[in-house]
């Protein structure tokens, strides 16, 4: 244990309790698909749009009221954890028109000019002390919401620290109020995933899955998977991200030799005294920057039936393992298996092939049974749920072998083909 002190100094959390708890399942990090590392491939209409962009921020004056950007789905698509074409088939958010210059709009008034712009609070674009967050494009799936939005500050963002594949690490502390339920709980937890397209312009898509919005409530998720349109209200509280530099605890000139030699109660006394009182809060000025809101929005959404399909087997075997469903939408599956509570207890770990037996990998989502399908054939898949211990033990270090699938066949406490 001594020769561990320096690494067992806890960090505060940098990220929502619900990545936290994604990052213990270090197998989904470790499946998803490698992005590219670069920030953005800019296409021209994305560098039109860097180049608006850096005119409406390099005058403050103007960053208020700046025009909604429609086209992030599109700008941030190819780079996304679920790929593919979320532009098509995304709903625009029009900004309502409004009068300039204060006429009526008749160019028979004084020669007044009748024009569209954008007010500093509207429909979709709000601004609290000199941030502005502007929603532009919705997507919802029977699994998941996406929103894309762009983030502006009259002053440059602070340098923020970017994650293993070049995005910068942001969060929301957000709530949400859907007009089919009623919960006290209204987190609305999801990941944001995006880049800064200047230094005081930040685009990205935030993801809602299904299971923050109705938890483990069947009865709410037939009834959502049934529901045309929703209203739903989404209020991002405070936005957060992660300093590049983050400070570190002040060790006193104490050498690595002086602290293996403390006992652990030493140790202990050692940590709190030098541990200020709110260095595990979250945010906290040690680790993280942040903007306080509330950017509130009233937001239409309609889920998106048409590329939907629900495979119900509802089926679990003398092993205590099973599987009860798979939903394919147009850019992810999400599995949900079915075990006795002993075998849950013992716990399981889910690994689904493609129809050409390739593992299919994790998006972004914090629940690690939702995959992404972009460029793979999903017309059929293959289930496997594993015992969780020897999975990550064994089986595991099997993918790259070229008779993986028949390894998993052999070793799984349960497998189906699932024909869509």
């Amino acid at each position: 244990m001594k020769n561990d002190k320096l690494n067992s100094i806890e960090i505060p959390g940098c990220l929502t309790e619900y990545v936290q708890e994604g990052i213990q399942q270090g197998e989904k990090i470790y499946m998803r698909n490698k992005r590219k590392k670069t920030l953005i491939r800019l296409t021209a209409t994305a560098a039109m749009l860097v180049l608006c962009m850096g005119i409406f921020a390099s005058q403050p004056a103007l960053a208020a009221k700046i025009p909604v950007i429609r086209d992030i789905f599109k700008l941030l698509q190819d780079d996304y954890s679920y790929r593919g074409d979320l532009d098509a088939v995304a709903d625009k958010l029009e900004e309502p028109r409004i009068e300039l210059n204060g006429n009526d709009g008749s160019n028979e008034q004084g020669g007044g000019v009748y024009t569209q712009g954008f007010v500093e609070d509207s429909a979709y674009t709000k601004t609290v002390d000199g941030v502005t967050v502007s929603v532009s494009e919705t997507y919802c799936s029977t699994e998941a919401i996406y929103l894309s939005l762009t983030i502006t500050c009259e002053d440059a963002f602070p340098d923020t620290m970017l994650d293993t594949e070049g995005k910068p690490i942001l969060s929301f502390e957000a709530t949400a109020e859907y007009s089919f339920r009623q919960r006290e709980d209204n987190t609305a937890a999801g990941s944001l995933e995006g880049t800064f397209l200047d230094e005081r312009t930040y685009a990205g898509i935030y993801r809602i899955d299904l299971l923050d919005i109705v938890g483990n409530d069947n009865t709410l998720k037939e009834e959502y998977r049934s529901i045309d349109e929703f209203d739903m209200d989404f209020c991002i509280n405070r936005i957060v991200g992660d300093k590049e530099e983050q400070e570190k605890l002040d060790m006193q000139g104490k050498t690595d030799e002086e602290l293996n030699k403390m006992s652990d109660e030493e140790w202990k006394a050692f940590m709190n005294e030098i541990t200020p009182p709110d260095w595990y809060e979250y945010p906290n000025k040690y680790q993280n920057w942040w903007f306080d809101g509330p950017f509130a929005f009233q937001l239409r959404i309609k889920p998106d039936h048409e590329n939907e399909k629900i495979v119900t087997v509802d089926e679990m075997n003398e092993n205590g393992a099973g599987l009860y469903q798979v939903v394919k939408t147009k850019f992810e599956i999400t599995v949900q298996e079915k075990c006795s509570e002993e075998r849950a207890q013992k716990g399981v770990f889910l690994t689904v092939l493609d129809a050409d037996g390739r593992v299919l990998p994790y998006g972004s989502s914090q629940f690690c049974d939702t995959y992404a399908i972009n460029g793979r054939d999903v017309s059929k898949v293959f289930v496997y749920v594993c015992d969780y211990i020897e999975y990550m033990d064994e089986i595991k270090g099997h993918r790259n072998d070229a008779d993986y699938q028949r390894i998993l066949e052999q070793r799984s406490l349960y497998w189906k083909e699932v024909v869509f």
